[in-house]
Formats: C-alpha cells, structure tokens, sequence
C-alpha cells in the first residue's frame, strides 16, 4: 500500500536531483514519487524518464511546459497514489532513517478514522559546506508519537514556525476543500503552509530531522539578490497569504492555531518589508504601502493587529534608520543560519 506521494519539482536540476530521489527510494514501494519536470532545457527530462523506468511502481515522471511550482503541487494533490502528501525539493534531501521512521507512523494511521490531516517533522539547513548547520525542531510545542489536536500543543515561539519543509497533509483533506495553488509564480509555498491549516484538526507528530533543506546556491530563488529582483511576486504572495482569513475568522480557531497563524503572517512581513526596503526604489515602495492598504481594506482589525503586533511593528520604525535597523536584523537573521 502507498503511504507517502513525495512531489518533487524539478527545474534544470540535472546536476543534483539524484540526491533527492535517492533518499526518497529507500521508503521502498509505500513511496510514490512523482517528478515533475517543469519545461527543463538541461538533461532534467531524460534522467526523469530514467530513474521512472528504473523504478517501477515508485517513481512516476509528468513533463509539462514551464509553470512553475505551484503547478508541480497541484499535479499532486490531483494525482497523489498515497493518502499523505508531501513537497521534496530537487536540490534538497531526505534522511532514510527518520523516512523508514515517518512511514512507520503513517503505517498506524491509514485506516478511516485514524488519519492525520497534518503531519509535522523537524526539519534542518544544509549548506555547500556542511549538513544540518541549523535545525527546527518541534518537540517542546508538540506531543509525539500520537494524534493530538491544537489545543494539546505549547505556545508555538516566534522561532517554530513552519516551512513547507515540515508539513505533510492528508491529500483529501486538499481535495475536498478543491485546494489549487497559483501558478507561474515564485513563494507560493507561503500559501501552501499557511492557508490549508484551518482545516487541519487531527495531528501527528515526527520528532526526526527528515528534511534537509540545501541553501546558498546562487540561483535560489530564496537568495536575497533573487528575491530582491522577483520582490514584486513575494509581496503578492504574502498579500494573498494575509488577506485570506479576517480577524474574526482567525479568532474562531483554536487558541494556539491563532495565535500560530498571526505570528507567522507577521512573521513573514517583516522579511518582505526588509526586502522591499533592500530594493530602495519608487516601485518596491509602492509594493510597501500596497501591502498594507490591501491588508487595511481586506480587515481593519487583522490590519491594526498586525501593525501593533511585535515583530511586525519593526517593519514601520520611522525614517531612514529605521529601515537600517531592519535590514541589519535581517540580515543578521540570515548570517546566523549562514545563508
């Protein structure tokens, strides 16, 4: 029985994908892998093809013109084998014991009425130089081993949110809902983490390194150069993200959701404004106070919460050093995890 679809977008990723791949396959035939190759020019669509043919039954290619990576997600959710779904970046990597260990629990929770909607694992920063330099773990906010609900969970700190990286949702859980995520776009995977939670009710818990994500390469779309240039589709994304449950609607959900959910929206508004602020030009200031009247006219009252929230609060220090002062801590952020 297939336990676990593993999506793995793949771009031009000729050079590293094996890696991914490899790690996946020692899940053995509970796996369902599919790479999607996303209109690649390099050798991406033949050593798609060729780890399909040497894999039968587990890894499964689809080609397709470029769309990017939300529609690499969405062929997931609409053709997953498994009843648990999960996202594997191609340049990325997944530890075979805390994968045997993942399939176990999934093995526990397949039958109706047992399933999770949401599966959480730790998660760790790879970089050129050395593995797992940084890692989040979960262990102090959630129970293991067992489902549990939000209200079982801890206060959720500013340091544990969640990243596409460690979240695994039940595929019908996507499906019922008809959950599609925006295409030829980048950071989408911001709505992917945030938006699909206020379904999620039952819970499980992995406290492994299962993830290991690879930064620093110079073509990531994560790195600030490349952000910085693509700042216009980030502010979109976390527009979209923001503006999509009010207030009210964020009040209504269990007390540690909330409190997660509007910690993350303002979690990531305060990256998004440094970078608006890196870009320093007339458009990405424009982008900023788009932001935010979007946000104003979405809800008056999720837009004062967010302005007088913390962390998001920094993100409106007046003048010129105040935007230095954000910036630094940003980048501070980042030298610390060695981006």
């Amino acid at each position: 029985m297939k336990l676990l679809t593993a999506v793995v977008p793949c771009y031009n990723s000729a050079d590293y994908m094996e890696r991914a791949v490899s790690g996946l396959l020692t899940g053995g035939e509970e796996m369902d892998i599919l790479l999607v190759d996303d209109g690649s020019t390099d050798g991406t669509p033949a050593l798609c093809d060729r780890l399909a043919a040497e894999n039968p039954g587990v890894v499964r290619v689809i080609h397709q013109a470029n769309a990017g990576h939300g529609s690499s997600l969405n062929h997931g959710i609409g053709t997953a084998l498994a009843p648990y779904l999960r996202v594997v970046d191609s340049d990325d990597r997944i530890d075979p014991e805390s994968l045997r260990e993942l399939l176990a629990l999934l093995r526990e929770h397949t039958a109706p009425g047992t399933q999770a909607d949401l599966v959480v694992t730790d998660y760790v920063y790879d970089n050129a130089d050395q593995e797992a330099v940084f890692g989040i773990s979960y262990h102090h906010v959630m129970p293991q081993g067992r489902l549990f609900g939000w209200d079982e969970c801890r206060r959720f700190g500013f340091t544990k949110q969640f990243m596409i990286h460690c979240l695994i949702y039940n595929v019908n859980l996507l499906r019922e809902k008809g959950y599609r995520l925006p295409e030829h776009t980048f950071y989408e995977d911001n709505l992917y983490i945030y938006q699909p939670l206020p379904w999620t009710r039952k819970l499980l818990y992995l406290h492994r390194p299962l993830y290991g994500y690879f930064i620093g390469r110079q073509d990531q779309s994560v790195n600030e150069r490349n952000m910085v240039r693509r700042v216009d589709q980030l502010t979109e994304m976390i527009t979209q993200m923001a503006t999509t449950y009010t207030l009210a609607e964020l009040d209504a959900q269990p007390r540690r959701l909330r409190g997660y959910m509007i910690n993350n929206v303002a979690a990531q508004i305060w990256p998004l404004c440094a970078l608006q602020f890196i870009a320093d030009t007339p458009e990405s200031d424009a982008l900023n106070a788009s932001l935010w009247a979007r946000i104003r006219a979405f809800d008056p009252d999720l837009y004062r919460k967010l302005r007088t929230h913390p962390v998001s609060m920094t993100t409106h220090l007046p003048g010129r050093l105040g935007r230095r002062v954000l910036i630094g801590a940003y980048r501070l952020g980042h030298k610390i995890i060695k981006w």
